[in-house]
């Protein structure tokens, strides 16, 4: 796959939806299962983690008007 900084959270719901469906295919071996599998993880836990960085990032306004990390 693609370097974690140039993906973007799309292109990497793409790629697990690629790999959902080779998985269901059916006609995979299951050596490639297993390695599509692992690839899924690692999507997974990298979208995981650019959904973490956006919320960090995301800003609540207060009833005050000052803004607040959400």
């Amino acid at each position: 796959m693609s370097d974690n900084k140039t993906i973007s959270l799309e292109e990497r719901f793409e790629h697990i939806e690629e790999i959902i469906d080779k998985m269901e295919a059916g006609d995979v071996s299951l050596d490639a299962s297993f390695e599509l599998y692992k690839n899924g993880l690692e999507e997974i836990k990298a979208a995981n983690a650019m959904l973490d960085d956006m919320e960090k990032a995301m800003l609540v306004l207060n009833e005050d008007g000052s803004l607040e990390e959400f």
